[in-house]
């Protein structure tokens, strides 16, 4: 190490106590010139600038052939300086997500963010991978760089996924990301939600409509082999697996609360109550009379009529298909009426909500329907409570 000079010390003329201790400093060093073209990262522009050198150092050598030996010691250096050169750019590169390559980079990239990619593929995605070597065990988040080794499209799907879900908003603040989060459950059809006060602070509820009708404390259909529950539960398990939701096990004592409780609480806000209840029916009831054109048959008319006001998937009264609060009216029953094929007159004889206390509202055209409530007609005998209607056709032909 370079040792500082002694200091001095020193005293101002006139006062013997006013001192001074002084130390003289060497010069600083010269600058170093500085002319390398850091710009130069090739093979190509490392060598010209390598030549460059040589014929500046010596000016008297007018003539360089590559069986030189500094020709060739210059191609050396400048090969592997360009291997340094790429290696470098490989490693800045595998810093950020758009440039990096290897797979354990991204999957690390991503978890950063919040994409945890080995908790979002798969089971049977991994357990169809070739074994490993023998011996050798691996662990998740390696199997998942293998699979992305064998399938580099799945990597690139990853690596555009994961910063899209950043700006996703997932957690439930307002009334209406109560409503949409929970509609977005493969089991709901609509959600309502509204904050109510308990008397100490409010609590917010949520109406839920769900799919086919069932009720939140119905238990879930078993999965069977090709039926509508197997699809039903493969579209449950696609949306926890895709929300890193926790699923419990398919089995009867399974209903559609538990599974929605599970979505509520890892969506809340801390300290938010929110309940669930099953939303409101309106049943109601109509009376359609239609006249059938010449050439049809009564009988192929009424179940043509009977399958469009139906509550199945995309037929008229499919529960959710009309929002809460959203009234009935008489004119959308007659146009869906008129669309079927050799309908040529439909009119209204009754046109009402269910129960002896609610009038007939077929002058009126409208069926008045409340904030909380979703207009319900299931048409299922023997429980006319759920909505029902009577269909009656004349004209056509008998049979």
């Amino acid at each position: 190490m370079a040792e500082l000079p002694p200091p001095k010390l020193e005293f101002d003329r006139g006062c013997p106590d006013c001192g001074e201790r002084r130390a003289v400093l060497p010069p600083p060093l010269p600058g170093v010139s500085d002319d390398f073209d850091w710009k130069a990262r090739d093979y190509d522009s490392l060598r010209l600038f390598l030549m460059q050198e040589l014929a500046y150092r010596f000016p008297a050598r007018r003539r360089w052939t590559p069986a030189d030996m500094e020709v060739v010691i210059v191609e050396l250096l400048a090969a592997a300086f360009d291997r340094a050169s790429h290696a470098l750019d490989a490693v800045q590169g595998e810093r950020y997500l758009a440039t990096a390559r290897r797979p354990p980079s991204v999957r690390r990239l991503l978890k950063l963010i919040g994409y945890d990619a080995a908790e979002r593929v798969r089971d049977e995605v991994l357990d169809s991978l070739p074994p490993p070597p023998e011996g050798v065990t691996e662990t998740r988040e390696e199997q998942v760089e293998r699979l992305w080794r064998l399938e580099p499209g799945l990597m690139e799907a990853a690596r555009a996924e994961g910063p899209r879900l950043i700006a996703e908003q997932r957690r439930m603040v307002t009334l209406d990301d109560h409503e949409t989060v929970i509609s977005a459950h493969p089991l709901v059809s609509r959600a309502q939600a509204r904050l109510v006060w308990t008397g100490a602070w409010n609590t917010i509820l949520v109406a839920a409509l769900l799919e086919a009708d069932r009720s939140l404390d119905e238990p879930l259909p078993l999965p069977e082999a090709g039926g509508e529950a197997d699809l039903l539960w493969r579209r449950i398990e696609d949306f926890h697996h895709d929300q890193s939701i926790p699923l419990p096990a398919a089995g009867g004592s399974v209903t559609s609360r538990h599974l929605l409780r599970s979505l509520i609480e890892l969506r809340r806000m801390i300290g938010a109550e929110v309940f669930l209840e099953d939303a409101k029916p309106a049943a109601i009831t109509f009376t359609l009379s239609i006249r059938a054109k010449p050439g049809y048959f009564r009988s192929e008319m009424k179940q043509a009529l009977a399958d469009v006001f139906s509550a199945d998937e995309g037929d008229f009264f499919e529960p959710g298909r009309l929002d809460f609060g959203d009234d009935l009216f008489a004119s959308d029953i007659i146009e869906a009426a008129m669309a079927v094929d050799g309908v040529a007159v439909a009119c209204l004889n009754r046109f009402k909500r269910v129960g002896s206390g609610w009038p007939d509202r077929s002058a009126q055209g409208f069926i008045p329907v409340e904030a909380d409530e979703y207009v319900r007609c299931l048409n299922i005998r023997g429980e006319p409570e759920k909505g029902y209607f009577r269909l009656i056709v004349n004209g056509g032909e008998t049979g």
